[in-house]
């Protein structure tokens, strides 16, 4: 459920006592794991154990603090817009403002937010601040980085079988190599990129995500299938079909099907792709995989490469498709050669 984050200065009055140490649930001390010192500023919603006495924080980071002594005796957090305002000394404003410089940027938030509207000098000078990391521009994204490995097969037939091979892997691989801790649970409720860039990336019309379909009337013939044709994941995302089809040989073989035993979810089209490359010889699982590139626009463009690319003998224009479709596993032909 949605929670109001609040900002709480770090104040321990107790003699020897730099600040408090952070806890992974309430009343368990994680002493290796550093600990905000007094006059820093902390953000985070009060919560109430049941089997833990005392009122506790639960801070942006995932971490615990107590709001105060189990007895309420002494507060060791206080509201920091409230110790401001009672005219506390220019030293712990000071400190505040310099702690939430940096943890505004760095929210546990459980999104990364793509195109969010700024906040209104009302909103953002708020005491209540909203648990979302903004990023407004895609280099947030694409910014993160990562491990490409690309494999060469012998033949289009095997390139095909490792396609779909390495799609089952490809996720359980991420898992295994979850390798940001810095972001889970620190400055972002996740551990790896995926989630930042698919949104950084995704530029899907509301039409095309099924918001306002029924209203959206001749959409925008500049955009393919005119910005209304419902395109259901990011153009960074997982695969939408396996494409081996595997051997087929015999009576009752019909290598022009598609087997879709296990593609079962729904694979958009560009509809004059697909009949293009059926009309050319390429089979229908192949033709498919193909032709569901081809209901995005290209993202990139370069000066020079739109009409001086010949199309019989390069690939720059499928190529600035195939490259802007970012997949788990991505299947590439190999390039033209001019000569034998």
């Amino acid at each position: 459920d949605p929670v109001t984050l609040r900002r709480y200065s770090v104040e321990v009055d107790e003699p020897g006592c730099e600040g408090l140490y952070y806890r992974s649930v309430p009343g368990r001390i994680t002493a290796d794991a550093g600990y905000p010192r007094n006059g820093d500023v902390v953000l985070g919603h009060e919560v109430s154990p049941r089997d833990v006495p005392g009122r506790w924080v639960r801070l942006q980071n995932g971490y615990y603090l107590p709001l105060a002594s189990v007895d309420g005796t002494r507060t060791f957090l206080h509201l920091a817009d409230e110790a401001a305002d009672s005219g506390q000394g220019a030293v712990l404003r000071t400190k505040k403002i310099r702690s939430l410089s940096v943890l505004a940027a760095l929210p546990a938030a459980p999104s990364a937010v793509r195109g969010a509207a700024p906040l209104s000098p009302v909103a953002a000078s708020s005491r209540l601040l909203r648990p979302a990391i903004h990023m407004d521009a895609m280099a947030f994204g694409m910014g993160c980085s990562c491990l490409q490995v690309t494999f060469q097969g012998k033949d289009v037939d095997e390139s095909r079988f490792m396609y779909d091979q390495l799609a089952v892997v490809a996720p359980i691989m991420m898992a295994l190599t979850a390798s940001t801790p810095i972001l889970r649970g620190r400055l972002a409720d996740t551990d790896c990129r995926w989630g930042i860039i698919s949104e950084s990336v995704d530029d899907r019309t509301p039409a095309e995500r099924g918001i306002g379909i029924d209203t959206v009337g001749e959409g925008d013939p500049a955009l393919a299938g005119a910005g209304k044709r419902r395109l259901y994941k990011s153009r960074y995302d997982s695969i939408s079909a396996y494409i081996y089809q595997g051997t087929c040989e015999g009576p009752g073989c019909d290598k022009a099907q598609i087997h879709n035993r296990y593609n079962d979810i729904p694979v958009p089209v560009d509809e004059e792709s697909y009949e293009m490359l059926r009309k050319a010889g390429i089979d229908p699982a192949l033709s498919q995989h193909v032709a569901h590139l081809f209901v995005r626009d290209p993202l990139v463009v370069f000066d020079g490469s739109v009409e001086e690319v010949d199309d019989g003998t390069m690939t720059d224009h499928f190529e600035s498709i195939q490259s802007t479709n970012w997949q788990t596993v991505r299947w590439k032909p190999p390039p033209p050669r001019p000569n034998p």
